[in-house]
């Protein structure tokens, strides 16, 4: 009867070890390795078919789902956000922002003013308008501008909108910034920078809240992508000095900070504003006439708020009465009269 491979490896090292007995130890270590393969080889030929249907379930099921990827300091995309964007322009189907459930103890955190506070509470310079004023040669006319505003409302014409135009690119968690999105950044003061094509208008609406007796002061507009990194990560480490798991502290920063990469602040496009009387970027701002007023006439100005209350579970973002973003004044309009959020309005006009 044949030997199966098995009585033919033990035969070969145990004859080995018989002719030779310096060979003993060796020969049982040679073995036991060889026997250890046969058995390994055999268990894989015995279930072959068992692990060839898993591994095609495997396949098909990661084939036919989407996951979502969380954004670290240092990316390294399964998709680069133009393939993103292009998936968006292609169709107007936005998705939602996954709001994973938090733990009591992350949420009493994020309910505590300190924390809900975004990642510009960093002890960035402030402006009022005087002191933007004071790099430009002259005051704006807000006479006309209000009465542009007020044949804009009379007017009854139908508006269009084209998801290229660059003051309704959707920026956020899902929708990174385009590889190929361009803009040019202009200085209203020393140190202080956003879009070019921003600046008339916020200075505007800031010369308008003064002419109604109120200051607002605009700090943090564009931001650079290591500053928005710095940020991010900062916050995550404060998260797990007071005791949350990194993961953890990761969920909760994402809440209130924009993931790098994914920030409106590096495009120039979004300001955070508040008021001389109110510095802190806190929830309590929505509260004040300046906050008020901005909430009632920014869209005048092509501002909207970004992130407003009730709509966190499509901003994936915490409600922010301070950060402001540019749109154009139509789509503000829209916005603001239907109160829809920016990802609402992609889904419904773009």
């Amino acid at each position: 009867m044949e030997k199966t491979l098995r009585q033919k490896i033990i035969a070969y090292f145990t004859s080995v070890a018989k002719r030779n007995k310096l060979l003993k130890y060796p020969c049982l270590a040679g073995m036991s390795t060889a026997l250890a393969f046969y058995y390994v080889g055999s268990h894989f030929l015995t279930n072959g078919k068992r692990y060839a249907s898993m591994f095609f379930v495997a396949v098909f099921f990661m084939s036919s789902c989407s996951f979502s990827f969380a954004v670290f300091a240092e990316r390294t995309g399964f998709t680069s956000a133009q393939e993103t964007y292009s998936a968006i322009v292609e169709t107007s189907d936005v998705s939602l922002a996954v709001v994973e459930p938090v733990n009591p103890v992350v949420e009493e955190m994020l309910e505590e003013g300190n924390v809900v506070a975004s990642e510009h509470n960093d002890g960035a310079e402030t402006y009022t308008l005087d002191d933007l004023l004071e790099q430009h040669e002259h005051d704006y006319d807000i006479d006309a501008h209000e009465e542009y505003v007020e044949a804009e409302v009379g007017a009854d014409q139908e508006i269009s909108f084209d998801n290229s135009d660059w003051r309704l690119v959707l920026i956020n968690k899902q929708h990174p910034i385009p590889e190929d999105y361009d803009f040019k950044l202009g200085t209203f003061t020393s140190g202080m920078r956003c879009d070019d094509r921003v600046i008339e208008d916020l200075l505007l609406m800031m010369q308008a809240a003064k002419k109604d007796g109120l200051n607002l002061v605009v700090r943090s507009p564009y931001r650079t992508s290591d500053h928005q990194e710095d940020n991010f990560n900062d916050r995550i480490k404060s998260y797990m000095r007071q005791g949350l798991s990194y993961m953890e502290a990761y969920k909760a920063t994402s809440r209130v900070i924009t993931v790098p990469g994914c920030s409106e602040h590096e495009v120039g496009l979004a300001l955070d504003i508040t008021s001389d009387t109110f510095i802190p970027l806190l929830q309590g701002f929505a509260d004040t006439e300046e906050g008020q007023w901005l909430e009632e006439h920014s869209y005048e100005y092509g501002f909207i708020l970004r992130y407003p209350s009730g709509k966190e579970y499509i901003t994936g973002i915490e409600y922010e009465p301070w950060h402001f973003r540019y749109v154009g004044r139509e789509a503000a309009a829209i916005m603001t009269e239907e109160e829809l959020c920016l990802e609402e309005f992609w889904d419904k006009y773009l």
